[in-house]
Parts: structure tokens; sequence; C-alpha cells
């Protein structure tokens, strides 16, 4: 997959993910049923609500539009913004729960959650792959610990 085609798929991924992020924090997890959190370390969905806007929502958009403009920073931030998304739906599973199974209305959507995996995974290995086809390098540690004529940015 050339370069172009690698910015192309992650703004279009980060473009659903921040979007559906956004919507979801203010929407979606302001109505959910309070017994899907009774007894977790969240009092409320407040900071759930703001971690799916702002962490996740907000690094899909950041990374999405450095794609575009700066495309070396933005495969970066793809990383972030891949792993902000996994990062909250392991959260969500550990504090909710899962099952691939749909009891019915008021149930945990967990299929959303394997789709949103995925999605944050795509994200981070684009991320990393536009990164290395941009010429980004990865640091090499040596055996006293410098990284000492690594180029970590470019040539």
């Amino acid at each position: 997959m050339s370069h172009l085609k690698t910015r192309a798929a992650l703004v279009l991924l980060e473009g659903i993910l921040a979007l559906t992020a956004i919507f979801g924090a203010i929407t979606v997890i302001p109505n959910l049923p309070h017994d899907w959190i009774k007894g977790s370390v969240f009092p409320d969905y407040s900071l759930p609500a703001l971690a799916l806007g702002v962490l996740v929502g907000g690094s899909a958009t950041v990374a999405g539009l450095a794609v575009i403009f700066r495309p070396m920073i933005g495969a970066v931030a793809s990383v972030v913004a891949g792993v902000m998304i996994i990062g909250f739906e392991l959260v969500e599973v550990i504090v909710v729960g899962f099952t691939l199974m749909t009891y019915g209305a008021g149930q945990p959507q967990s299929w959303l959650q394997v789709v949103y995996l995925a999605v944050g995974a795509a994200i981070a290995i684009l991320g990393a792959r536009l990164w290395l086809a941009l010429g980004g390098r990865v640091p090499r540690i040596h055996a006293d610990g410098s990284t000492a004529g690594s180029r970590v940015f470019g040539p």
C-alpha cells in the first residue's frame, strides 16, 4: 500500500472514530443505565464521557488533520489515537463486562467493543506503517543504554 493510500485510510478511519466518539460522548454515554457501572470506580458517566469525547475523539481529530497537513506528525498521532481507543475499550470491558451475545434492550452491545478494538489496532498499525514509509526510524538502543547515532525523526 502506498503512503498516499495509507494516509487516505487513516483519514477515513480517524474521521469515523472522531465523529462516533464525540457523538457517543454527548448523546449515548449519558443515557446508559447506571447499573452498568454500579460498584466500579466511576460514580457516574461523566469521566467515561469526557474520556471518550476528549481523549478518543480529540486524538482522532488531531491525528486525522495531522495526517493531511503534517504526515510525519500525523503518523505518530495516529499511533496515539489507536492506542487511546484500545485503552478506552479495554477499560470498558473491565467495567461493563464483555459478551458477544446481545441479551436485548438495556444490555451492553459488546460487538461494538470488538469493532472499535479492531479500528484502534488498524489505526495504530497504519500510523506505524506511515511513519516508516515517510522515513521515520525506530531508535536503536545500544548495549550501554544509549541511542547515540539513532535518528528518530527521519533523515
